[in-house]
């Protein structure tokens, strides 16, 4: 029989950076996407016991990445989700998997979904 696996999913989570190549852009905060995906090795112990200490707490989570961005500038969105990925990575089990997912909206005429970048482990 197989082994159940289990990830947790954050989406469209909206995050107020200071992003861009050029220093114009940068001066000013821009609302970028975030989606986090977090792969477990075996399913977290709240599966069974419904307790929040055995699992981890995605509300804590957001608010901590958004405190650890604060004031920081990035030139590009490779790096920006570089940072998020190992701000996260050590804050999990050792053999969970992260995949971080970065969505920004550029001003580019007829792009209207954005640029996203992926870092981050890949899944099993």
């Amino acid at each position: 029989m197989p082994k159940p696996s289990s990830y947790l999913s954050i989406r469209n989570l909206e995050l107020n950076i200071n992003l861009g190549w050029r220093l114009k852009e940068r001066r000013q905060e821009q609302a970028v996407l975030l989606d986090i995906d977090i792969y477990f090795a075996k399913p977290p112990k709240a599966t069974e016991t419904d307790q929040l200490e055995d699992t981890i707490c995605y509300a804590t989570l957001i608010e901590a990445i958004r405190e650890n961005l604060g004031e920081k500038k990035y030139k590009l969105v490779e790096h920006l989700s570089y940072d998020i990925y190992q701000f996260i990575k050590i804050r999990l089990p050792q053999k969970a998997r992260v995949m971080v997912h970065v969505t920004k909206h550029p001003q580019i005429k007829r792009l209207s979904g954005g640029v996203c970048f992926h870092y981050g482990d890949k899944a099993w």
